[in-house]
């Protein structure tokens, strides 16, 4: 089942009642990875109550069975009322997103920058302490560390975009891009996150034994400094 073909399967559930469905993440973004990638949707509704919501049950699980993550569910005035709190999502949905079905409900939406530093700070420092009780586990598993990284990076990948909002600057649209252009601003060194590109890509392997070890430290080192310029900005 396809993106397109789902958001019609909720029109005929919901009608009227559907306001949008939106695809958002890389498979909006040209960045997308048929073994690392998802399809990541969204909906508003008119209404979220626990009765609307279940209407489209049979149709969310055919969906999450193909492997899938589940949808999104909005209200209305969802998107308006939450930038305050998720305003580093909301961001990188606006720069990747398809409208499937209906209007487009990302159009026009603005963030504070003082939310946006503070979540991305919130956000980087949350994952990296997740990185480093993971590492401390699994050192002796370098296959383990190597699908950590790939499979972690499209968070961090959305702090470096949110990162250059912050310094006023336009994300690319295209992943290395974003990375050496982090580099370069923040003054890191993005090899490895080229590499882990590449890997999501399709273009390159997943580092092994002695490689993965090296990579993974190298990965956190780097993440580290992201995250203490993060911390020392001023707004």
């Amino acid at each position: 089942m396809s993106p397109h073909d789902f958001a019609r399967e909720l029109e005929r559930i919901y009608g009227d009642d559907l306001k949008s469905v939106v695809l958002y993440g890389s498979a909006a973004g040209g960045d997308f990875s048929k073994r690392f990638s998802d399809f990541n949707v969204f909906c508003v509704l008119s209404d979220v109550s626990p009765g609307m919501l279940a209407r489209s049950n049979r149709i969310v699980r055919k969906w999450m069975k193909k492997g899938n993550p589940p949808p999104h569910f909005f209200g209305s005035d969802h998107i308006e009322r939450s930038l305050d709190v998720f305003p580093m999502e909301f961001m990188d949905m606006l720069d990747r997103h398809e409208t499937l079905l209906g209007s487009d409900p990302l159009k026009g939406i603005a963030v504070d920058a003082k939310n946006l530093r503070h979540q991305c700070e919130s956000e980087l420092k949350g994952k990296i302490i997740h990185l480093r009780t993971f590492y401390a586990a699994n050192c002796n598993k370098p296959k383990s560390l190597s699908h950590m990284m790939v499979e972690s990076f499209p968070t961090f990948l959305a702090a470096m975009r949110a990162i250059l909002r912050i310094l006023q600057e336009t994300p690319p649209r295209d992943a290395r891009a974003v990375a050496e252009l982090i580099g370069t601003r923040v003054g890191l060194n993005p090899t490895v996150f080229f590499d882990i590109i590449d890997i999501r890509r399709g273009t390159g392997l997943l580092p092994r034994k002695d490689d993965a070890l090296t990579a993974f430290e190298q990965y956190l080192t780097e993440l580290d400094a992201l995250t203490s310029y993060v911390d020392k900005m001023t707004m």
